[in-house]
C-alpha cells in the first residue's frame, strides 16, 4: 500500500494502523472512542443542534472554561441550524459537491466578525463532526499542523482570511486526501470494534492526522506527546 497524505505529511500504513488499533481498541476509558462517536447529543434522529450537542467537544479534551463555552455555542445555535438545513443529512464527504462544501463552510462563518469568545474552529469542529459524523472533519492543533504548519501544507495561513474561507479550503483538502485513498481510510474504520459505535473513513482520517500532527505541537509547546489526549 501507498503511503498515506494527511494534508503536508505522509504516514506509512502499518504506523497508521496501529494508530488507530491503539486509539480505537487498545485505550479503553482514556482515548475520546467510542466515548465521543458513541454521544448521543440531542437524538441521531433529530438533524438539528439542540444544548446536549454542545457537551460533545469534552469529549475530545475540550474542556476549558466549559460554562462560558457553552453559553457562547448556545448562541451561535440559531445560525448554525439555518445553515444545516441547506446540507443534506447522510452525505459523506467523499461524495460533496463543491456547492456542498461551501454550504459547509458556511458553518464557520459563525467565527467571523465578530469572533466570538470562548469557541474557535477547534472546539465548532467538534460539536459539528458529532452532529455530521462522515461530513465534517475534527479540527485542533495537530490537524492545523498537518494542513496548515508543515512544509508541504496545502491550506497555508493567510493574513486577513475568514474562518470560513479558512475552512472551505480545508474541507477540499481534506475531501482530497480522503477519496485519494479511500479504500485505506475504510480498512482503518473497520478497525473499530464490532460490537462498539462504527466509524466513518474520515473519522479514521481524523485519527490518523491527529496523531501525524500532535509530536509536532507538542514540541511546540514543550511537552511529551501522548496517545491520548487531544490537543485543543
Amino acid at each position: 500500500m501507498d503511503m498515506l497524505t494527511v494534508g503536508g505529511l505522509t504516514v506509512e500504513p502499518a504506523q497508521a494502523e496501529a494508530w488507530a488499533r491503539d486509539y480505537l481498541v487498545e485505550s479503553p476509558g482514556r482515548s475520546g472512542y467510542p466515548a465521543y462517536d458513541a454521544y448521543e447529543g440531542s437524538g441521531r434522529d433529530n438533524h438539528e443542534l439542540g444544548d446536549a450537542d454542545l457537551l460533545a467537544p469534552a469529549l475530545l479534551n475540550v474542556s476549558q472554561n466549559p460554562i462560558p463555552t457553552y453559553y457562547a455555542l448556545k448562541s451561535l445555535v440559531p445560525g448554525l441550524n439555518e445553515s444545516f438545513r441547506g446540507i443534506r443529512t447522510g452525505l459523506a464527504l467523499q461524495d460533496a459537491e463543491d456547492s456542498q462544501l461551501d454550504a459547509i463552510a458556511r458553518l464557520f462563518r459563525v467565527l467571523d466578525n465578530p469572533a466570538p469568545k470562548h469557541v474557535g474552529m477547534t472546539t465548532l469542529s467538534k460539536v459539528l463532526a458529532r452532529k455530521r459524523p462522515g461530513l465534517i472533519p475534527v479540527y485542533d492543533s495537530a490537524v492545523a499542523h498537518c494542513y496548515s504548519d508543515s512544509d508541504r501544507a496545502p491550506v497555508p495561513w493567510q493574513a486577513g482570511r475568514s474562518w470560513e474561507a479558512y475552512a472551505r479550503a480545508w474541507l477540499k483538502a481534506v475531501q482530497n486526501d480522503l477519496r485519494g485513498q479511500l479504500e485505506a481510510w475504510q480498512e482503518l474504520a473497520h478497525i473499530a470494534p464490532a460490537d462498539d459505535v462504527a466509524i466513518s473513513p474520515l473519522r479514521a482520517l481524523d485519527i490518523v492526522s491527529w496523531r501525524a500532527g500532535l509530536p509536532a505541537v507538542s514540541r511546540r509547546h514543550g511537552r511529551r506527546a501522548t496517545e491520548t489526549a487531544e490537543p485543543e
